[in-house]
C-alpha cells in the first residue's frame, strides 16, 4: 500500500465517522478521558516534585539537622564530635522558639532561631541580606528579620533598620503552666525574600546571635544541631554514621535524604496515575472495539462490494484500523489539550501547607515531551487494539455472503 492510498482511506475513514457523528462522537469522549487523566495528574505531581526538589536543593543539600528526643540533651561534647567527623565543615547548634510579633494593629507568627548566623547564612547559599548586616556575636538583642516580618505579605513597611522590635512568646513554668514572655530586640539586618522553605522559613524568622538563646531567652538546651558537609556525596554515608551513633536518642533528619523522599512518594504517585489512566486506557479500547463492531456489520454489504471489486483483506483491515486509529488521534488531541488546560488549573490554586508557619507552595505544571508521547502512543494503542478484533471479522467475511447481507 502506497502513500496516496493511504492517504485516501485516510480521507475514506474521516467520510465514515463523519456519518456516524453521535456514535463516533461518544467513542472520541471515551477514548479523550486517559489523556485528560494522565496529562493533568502527571503533569502536576511531576511539576510540584520538581519544585519541591528544586527548592530542597537551594536551602543546602549539604546540611544535616540533629534534633535531641525527649530525653536526651546534647552538649559541647557532641558539638566536638561532631567536628571530629570526616567531611565535617561546620557545626553549629541553635535554639528555635514559636513568637508573635506586631504590624500594626495586628500580630503574626514568627519564628526565633538563635544560632550561629555566620554559619547559617554560608550554608544557605540563597538566603541573602539585603539591607544592614549580621550583627557580631556578643550584641546578644541584635537581629536579622525576614521579609515578610520587615514588610509584611503585602509589601508595607513594619520595620527598618535600627528600630526596636517588640517579640512575645510563651514559656512552660514548673507544672507546665505556659507564661507569656516579651523580649526587644534590635533590627540590625533585614532579609532578601527567600520563598517557601523547609525547617526555617526565613521570611518570617528572627535570626538572633546563638548567645542570645542562654541569656535572651532563657533557653537551656539546644533545640538541634546543624551540621554543614563539606560536598553533599557526604550526606548519606554521615546521616548513617550518625544514626548508628545516637540510635533512638536523636532525630537526624538530611535533604539529600528527604529529596529521596519526595522523588519516592512521587514515583508511587506516578504509578497510581498511570493505573487510573491505564484504565481509563481500557474502557475506551473497549468502546472503539464495541463501536466498530457495529460498524462491521452495518458495513457488511460495503465490504463484500469492496471486495469483489478487488480490495484484498489486507486493504479491509487497513480500511477498519484507519477508522479506529482516526478516532484514536483526535480523542488524543481532545485529551492533551483538556489535560494541560486542566493541570494549569490546578496548579494556579496552590497547594497549602498547615503548620507552624502556613505555606503556600505554587508549581507550573511540567507538560514534558515524554509526557505527551507516552500519552499519545497509549492512545494510539487503543485504536489499534481496539479496531483489530473488528478488522479481523471484515477481513473473513467472504464477498459472495457479504453481498446477500441484507
Amino acid at each position: 500500500m502506497n502513500a496516496s492510498e493511504l492517504a485516501d482511506m485516510f480521507v475514506f475513514a474521516l467520510k465514515v465517522l463523519s456519518e456516524r457523528k453521535i456514535r463516533s462522537l461518544l467513542t472520541i469522549v471515551g477514548i479523550a478521558i486517559g489523556p485528560i487523566a494522565l496529562v493533568a495528574i502527571m503533569g502536576v505531581v511531576q511539576g510540584y516534585s520538581g519544585y519541591v526538589i528544586k527548592q530542597l536543593a537551594g536551602l543546602g543539600q549539604n546540611l544535616i539537622v540533629l534534633v535531641p528526643g525527649a530525653d536526651y540533651k546534647m552538649t559541647e561534647d557532641d558539638v566536638e564530635f561532631l567536628k571530629s567527623l570526616p567531611g565535617v565543615e561546620a557545626v553549629t547548634p541553635f535554639y528555635s522558639i514559636r513568637a508573635e510579633v506586631k504590624q500594626g494593629a495586628q500580630k503574626v507568627e514568627a519564628a526565633i532561631y538563635a544560632v550561629d548566623m555566620e554559619i547559617f547564612f554560608k550554608a544557605l547559599g540563597k538566603l541573602r541580606v539585603e539591607e544592614g548586616s549580621i550583627p557580631p556575636p556578643g550584641e546578644v538583642i541584635g537581629s536579622v528579620i525576614g521579609h515578610y516580618i520587615a514588610f509584611g505579605e503585602r509589601g508595607h513597611r513594619y520595620y527598618s533598620l535600627g528600630d526596636v522590635l517588640t517579640v512575645s512568646y510563651y514559656e512552660l513554668r514548673p507544672g507546665g503552666r505556659p507564661t507569656e514572655k516579651r523580649i526587644n530586640v534590635i533590627v540590625r539586618g533585614v532579609l532578601a525574600e527567600f520563598g517557601n522553605a523547609f525547617f526555617v522559613n526565613p521570611d518570617t524568622t528572627i535570626f538572633l546571635p546563638l548567645s542570645a538563646g542562654s541569656r535572651l531567652l532563657g533557653m537551656k538546651e539546644w533545640s538541634g544541631v546543624i551540621v554543614v558537609v563539606e560536598d553533599p556525596v557526604y550526606v548519606e554515608n554521615l546521616t548513617r554514621t550518625l544514626r548508628e551513633v545516637y540510635q533512638e536518642r536523636v532525630g537526624v533528619i538530611s535533604l539529600v535524604e528527604i529529596s529521596r523522599v519526595v522523588s519516592t512518594i512521587t514515583a508511587a504517585m506516578e504509578f497510581i496515575t498511570m493505573a487510573a489512566g491505564g484504565a481509563a486506557f481500557v474502557v475506551a479500547v473497549t468502546g472503539v472495539a464495541a463501536t466498530m463492531i457495529t460498524s462491521v456489520m452495518e458495513r457488511t454489504r460495503e465490504i463484500g462490494v469492496l471486495k469483489a471489486i478487488g480490495f484484498t483483506s489486507r486493504e479491509v483491515v487497513a480500511m477498519i484500523l484507519i477508522e479506529a486509529l482516526v478516532m484514536s488521534l483526535i480523542g488524543a488531541a481532545v485529551g492533551i489539550a483538556i489535560g494541560v488546560a486542566a493541570a494549569y488549573a490546578l496548579s494556579g490554586k496552590g497547594m497549602v501547607i498547615k503548620g507552624v508557619h502556613t505555606l503556600v507552595i505554587k508549581a507550573e505544571p511540567a507538560i514534558t515531551p515524554k509526557l505527551i508521547g507516552l500519552t499519545l502512543v497509549m492512545t494510539i494503542t487503543v485504536g489499534v487494539v481496539g479496531g483489530a478484533l473488528p478488522a479481523y471479522q471484515a477481513a473473513r467475511i467472504p464477498p459472495a455472503v457479504a453481498l446477500r447481507y441484507e
